[in-house]
C-alpha cells in the first residue's frame, strides 16, 4: 500500500469513527439518503447506485481507481485507498434503498481558501449552492426552505433545502437538498475537516460518501411531533446526468463528481469533463 493510501485510509477510519460515516436525515425520506426509511419503488429497489450494498461500494471502489489525476486535488489513487476502506468499514451487505442516478462529491479544498473548517463549510456551501441552482434550465424557479425541527431535551436543528417549481415539478413540489448550510441552518450537511494527503494538508468532506445532491418529486410532506418530513423519489423523465454535468461545470477542479446511473457504467466529472471508468 503507497503512503497516499495509508494516509487516505487512516483519515477516513478517524473520520468515520468520529461521525459514525453519516447523519440521519429525517427531512430527506428519498432514495438518496442512505438512511431513508422508506419502502423502495420497482425502480430503486434494484439500481446500483451508492447505497450499502456490497456491490455498489465495490463500484465505489472502482470509481476510484478510474478517477483521473485533478491538478491540485486529490494524487491518484488516494482514492483507492479512500473507497477501500469505505468496502471494508461498510460491514456485511445488506438491502438498502438506492437511488437510479446516484452520485457523491469529494473535494480537495486547497488550504489558502479557508481561514478554518467551518469557514471551508461555508465556503463549499456557498459554491454548491450556486452551482446547483445555476445549473437548473432557465424554465425552473428555485426558493429556499429553512424551517425549525425540535427534539428530545430542548435541542432545535434548522433543515436547509431547495424547493423547486417547473416542469416536472409544478406547484412547488421537488426538493433539492445536498451540502448547502449556513452558520444557522444544516450545520451537519457538508462537514469538513483538515486531512493530510502526499504530504500536503487540505479540507474535505467529513463524510465523505454522504455528500450527495439529492433531486426528488415531493410525494408527501407533513409535520409530526414538532418535525417537518419531506418524503420524495426521484423523477423519471429528469436528466440527471446533464444536470450533473452542469454542476460540476460551475465548481472548482478541485471538486470531484462521482456518477453512478443504473444500467450504465459509473464515471467521474470534474469542471464539466466526463472520465469513463476505464478497466485494463
Amino acid at each position: 500500500m503507497t503512503q497516499s493510501r495509508t494516509n487516505a485510509f487512516a483519515i477516513l477510519l478517524t473520520a468515520c469513527l468520529i461521525s459514525g460515516c453519516g447523519t440521519f436525515k429525517p427531512y430527506a425520506q428519498n432514495p438518496f439518503n442512505p438512511e431513508a426509511r422508506i419502502k423502495p419503488t420497482p425502480t430503486t429497489a434494484s439500481a446500483g447506485g451508492g447505497g450499502k450494498s456490497l456491490a455498489s461500494r465495490t463500484t465505489n471502489l472502482g470509481l476510484a481507481a478510474a478517477s483521473r489525476p485533478i491538478p491540485g486535488a486529490l494524487p491518484h489513487g488516494a482514492g483507492v485507498g479512500i473507497a477501500a476502506a469505505a468496502l471494508l468499514l461498510g460491514g456485511p451487505s445488506r438491502p438498502s434503498i438506492v437511488p437510479d442516478n446516484d452520485n457523491y462529491l469529494i473535494i480537495a479544498m486547497p488550504l489558502t481558501y479557508a481561514k478554518d473548517e467551518d469557514d471551508a463549510q461555508l465556503k463549499m456551501s456557498a459554491l454548491m449552492e450556486k452551482a446547483i441552482i445555476q445549473a437548473l434550465p432557465p424554465t425552473y424557479q428555485t426558493k429556499i426552505v429553512e424551517y425549525d425541527d425540535h427534539y428530545a431535551f430542548g435541542r432545535v436543528s434548522r433543515p436547509r433545502w431547495i424547493r423547486v417549481d417547473g416542469p416536472l415539478c409544478e406547484n412547488w413540489s421537488c426538493q433539492i437538498s445536498g451540502p448547502i448550510p449556513t452558520q444557522s441552518a444544516g450545520q451537519w450537511e457538508g462537514e469538513i475537516v483538515k486531512a493530510r494527503n502526499s504530504g500536503r494538508e487540505i479540507y474535505w468532506y467529513t463524510n465523505i460518501f454522504r455528500e450527495k445532491i439529492r433531486f426528488v418529486k415531493i410525494t408527501k410532506e407533513y409535520d409530526k411531533n414538532e418535525k417537518h418530513f419531506v418524503e420524495g423519489q426521484e423523477i423519471p423523465d429528469f436528466d440527471y446526468p446533464g444536470f450533473y454535468q452542469r454542476i460540476s461545470a460551475k465548481l472548482p477542479e478541485w471538486v470531484g463528481f462521482r456518477i453512478t446511473k443504473k444500467g450504465e457504467k459509473p464515471y467521474s466529472l470534474t469542471q464539466g469533463g466526463k472520465y469513463e471508468l476505464v478497466i485494463k
